[in-house]
């Protein structure tokens, strides 16, 4: 599997709360990050879906 590298800026208050998840759940911060990423691709791709069918329904129900 490739990976990419991104160096990036993460807000204080964020990291200690990361920090202490991750010593609660035993995970590397990798982990915990990637997990973050898919959580937030999955609610991005379910919106789009969600506003593509809302705006199908009405192009259908006005017929335009």
């Amino acid at each position: 599997m490739r990976t990419h590298n991104y160096l990036t800026s993460i807000q204080d208050d964020t990291w200690e709360d990361l920090k202490r998840i991750k010593q609660l759940d035993g995970r590397s911060f990798n982990s915990l990050i990637n997990e973050g990423l898919r959580l937030v691709r999955d609610a991005k791709m379910q919106e789009l879906s969600q506003r593509r069918k809302t705006r199908e329904s009405l192009a259908n129900a006005t017929g335009w």
